[in-house]
């Protein structure tokens, strides 16, 4: 192994000059001042104790809510609530700081997690269908803004968002059969999010031309 005195780096291969500045290499000796590979293990374990403390604590703080909850029951079981929160940020804690999971997947589970716990938390309370009517549609909403504000900072890859935008549409479109199954009672919402949707996707399909046809091809082999 060698080393330039000048970059501070070691060289793994049988080189005899610095890829980086061309200096003559060196035989690397016992010197820390040469910046080395950095130690991915210690971020991991770091991470590691940060979830299991989490975990600890969630677990220590339920427990004493829930005998709260049941030594002074008034009809509704608010542990319930904050267990499902506790839950949710777990999983965040422990799903979206893996750095092997791309940040459209977390922002896809984060959504999806907050509309179930809020779903739940509608039934838990007393259901009285807001999660369905309001909650739902308007977190495809939000997925919608979040996705153009993304395909605007990220304009040169900007047709790697098609994927996200089909899902909203058909999310979007599951809704309105839930509206056709008298689960949702109000509608303005929901076909708000199916109109901006489909637009989005329509807009992109047209305006994007080549780009746009060659990423549907690439993800679904058509």
């Amino acid at each position: 192994m060698r080393e330039c005195k000048k970059c501070r780096v070691e060289i793994l291969d049988d080189s005899s000059i610095c890829p980086l500045c061309s200096s003559v290499l060196e035989v690397a000796g016992e010197h820390p001042q040469c910046a080395g590979y950095p130690d991915v293990k210690a971020v991991s374990r770091k991470l590691g104790f940060v979830v299991r403390l989490y975990s600890f604590v969630a677990i220590v703080t339920e427990t004493v809510l829930i005998i709260l909850n049941y030594l002074f029951f008034s009809g509704i079981w608010w542990s319930a609530i904050s267990g499902i929160s506790i839950l949710y940020c777990f999983i965040t804690l422990n799903y979206s700081l893996q750095k092997n999971k791309g940040y459209k997947t977390v922002i896809v589970v984060q959504v999806v997690g907050a509309v179930l716990l809020m779903i739940a938390a509608d039934y838990i309370v007393g259901y009285r269908g807001w999660s369905v009517n309001y909650v739902l549609p308007g977190a495809i909403l939000l997925l919608e803004a979040t996705i153009a504000i993304l395909m605007i900072v990220n304009a040169s890859n900007w047709q790697s968002y098609m994927l996200m935008q089909i899902l909203t549409v058909l999310v979007s479109c599951a809704c309105v059969l839930l509206w056709k199954f008298r689960v949702i009672k109000d509608p303005i919402l929901t076909f708000l999010a199916l109109a901006v949707s489909l637009c989005m996707l329509l807009g992109t399909l047209i305006f994007g031309e080549r780009k746009a046809k060659t990423e549907l091809k690439r993800r679904f082999h058509v």
